[in-house]
């Protein structure tokens, strides 16, 4: 009678769970365009990595050792080492769910109070949780196993077992990432107040990440511009691959089932994994849950810190500026979302600059180093100032205190507005003395990129922080920290790829006819990038003043 009176309970909060996730969909502040961006932005990965797959496909399993092929162990080292890549990211997106699906649930306080068993909560949290993943797992499996079973041959066994994966890999990534939430939720207590150290280790990491996605591009390029990749993969590259490839588990286990090498051992070592694993992690989360629920109903910490006394006063313009750094600043969320992003920009613009001068050189012919430059500069400055759409937003409900203070609205205003372009202009000057110190641009021409990168930043933070006042969303959550900005970040994003591809798309066009047809001006690139970074400046800013006087008065909005 227990268990079934459980498995209603189940029943029923999965029920809740499904109703409230096809709710969202219709809710005021629902971000559709945010949505169809995702939906495209996915359609569009997955292509291009079946594409240039299968031709590493192509390349890396014709490559001989010792003189002779070995397609069957050159698919295994591949599969292991991509799906070892694929549970990783999975683990951390899964460390990501637990966070907000069970420990940080809104609907954690409401459920402590009822009668449900912590049994029934737990296993209903787990199974939405497997449901993300399983989503996950579909795509990414299906992208993998069909390029590489066109690519390759297959063993009977490699197309059921590609079903079998989808279901399995959620499981693997779950026993992992519940191993890991208890060092995890150790290492969030100890960073909670080390602001300083939180901010260097996660741009630390961005940095690192950016620079394995500018080798990978590296390698996209050599795929493209012919076979110059093959003669990497010599006998000594080999034996390294195969070294680091012997000791990946569980991708190991996975690789030996798809190639057929040894389907024993591959299904009895993941099995054991998965139920051991989720065994000794059961135990863990469960404690972990129970302790997180008793946090939500007994409060937030406050952090306890020495106070310090006022040197000297300071002008209302610069303590808003001041409040409104350490608000984003001692947020993790926001200052990995804005600072972290802001300083490795230069290093995005430098990589694929670097990657992408020497493409179109070999594929077009056409020198258009300061035009691809202009391109990079307004499409990953407007990606890295995406954030100030939550200029509004961020300050919750407290921003009702501002305006009852003695205070301008053009200093609030402009306060938000100064600190973001202070933050902008540091990362487009580290940008543009990184692409002349590289040699990929003259001096005079990374000046001219500065100044248009620059004008185009500031477009972008003040139609932003605009477009956020007259849409602001505020959060429900106790701390009133931003999770989602109903839409007003997706509305940049579209912006700013709009002004890159149609500037960047004239500028590219406008050279390539000036060097196909000898017309002598070239001079024009620096008067049209000019001319529209004049016009969309004056645009923005008028957007942001229009009315601005009488609608932050008449402020009412950031409704949940």
């Amino acid at each position: 009678m227990k268990g079934e009176a459980d498995f209603r309970v189940i029943a029923a909060l999965l029920k809740k769970s499904g109703q409230e996730r096809r709710s969202m969909f219709k809710e005021k502040n629902f971000d559709f365009l945010g949505f169809f961006l995702r939906l495209v932005l996915t359609a569009a990965i997955v292509v291009l990595f079946v594409v240039f797959f299968g031709r590493f496909c192509d390349v890396y399993l014709a490559v001989k050792t010792a003189g002779k092929p070995d397609p069957v162990t050159r698919g295994g080292e591949l599969l292991t080492i991509l799906y070892a890549i694929v549970i990783l990211g999975m683990t951390v997106g899964c460390l990501g769910l637990f966070e907000k699906q069970i420990f940080k649930a809104d609907d954690n306080r409401l459920y402590s109070a009822l009668p449900i068993g912590a049994n029934a909560l737990f296993t209903a949290k787990l199974i939405s949780v497997y449901a993300g993943q399983f989503a996950v797992s579909t795509v990414i499996v299906l992208a993998i196993n069909i390029t590489y079973g066109l690519h390759a041959g297959v063993t009977g066994v490699f197309w059921p077992t590609t079903a079998a994966l989808c279901f399995l890999l959620p499981l693997i990534s779950i026993a992992l990432a519940s191993l890991a939430i208890g060092p995890y939720q150790l290492l969030k207590r100890f960073f909670k107040e080390q602001f300083v150290v939180l901010f260097v280790v996660a741009t630390a990491l961005l940095g690192v990440f950016f620079w394995f996605y500018s080798i990978i591009l590296g390698a996209v390029k050599d795929l493209l511009l012919g076979d110059s990749l093959r003669y990497f993969f010599n006998d000594r590259v080999i034996g390294r691959i195969a070294t680091v490839a012997s000791l990946l588990y569980p991708g190991r286990w996975i690789a030996d089932i798809l190639t057929g090498v040894d389907l024993l051992k591959g299904w009895l070592g993941l099995v054991l994994f998965v139920v051991v694993g989720l065994a000794i992690a059961i135990f863990m989360i469960r404690f972990i849950l129970t302790r997180s629920l008793q946090e939500r109903n007994e409060g937030t910490d406050y952090f306890r810190r020495k106070g310090k006394k006022v040197k000297a006063p300071k002008s209302t313009f610069y303590a808003l500026m001041k409040r409104e750094f350490l608000l984003i600043f001692r947020t993790p969320s926001y200052a990995f979302s804005y600072f972290s992003v802001a300083l490795i920009m230069p290093l995005m613009v430098y990589f694929c600059m670097d990657i992408a001068s020497s493409l179109v050189m070999d594929l077009v012919g056409i020198k258009c180093d300061l035009e691809l430059a202009l391109f990079l500069t307004m499409l990953f400055g407007a990606l890295t100032n995406v954030f100030c759409g939550t200029n509004i937003s961020r300050d919750g409900e407290n921003f009702y205190v501002l305006k009852a203070m003695p205070v301008g609205y053009k200093e609030v205003m402009f306060s938000k507005v100064t600190l973001c372009a202070i933050v902008m202009e540091l990362s487009q000057v580290a940008s543009a003395v990184l692409l002349a110190a590289s040699g990929l641009l003259a001096w005079y021409d990374a000046l001219f990129v500065l100044a248009v990168g620059s004008a185009f930043g500031l477009v972008y933070i003040c139609v932003a922080t605009r477009y956020d006042f007259d849409h602001a969303h505020f959060s429900s959550e106790e701390n009133g920290e931003i999770h989602e900005s109903g839409g007003t970040m997706s509305v940049i994003v579209v912006l700013g790829m709009a002004i890159s591809f149609v500037t960047g798309g004239l500028l590219f066009l406008l050279r390539i006819l000036d060097q196909l047809r000898q017309l002598g001006v070239g001079y024009l690139t620096y008067i049209l990038a000019a001319a529209c970074a004049s016009l969309a400046v004056a645009g923005a800013l008028f957007y942001l003043l229009f009315r601005l006087r009488r609608k932050y008065y008449e402020f009412t909005g950031g409704g949940l």
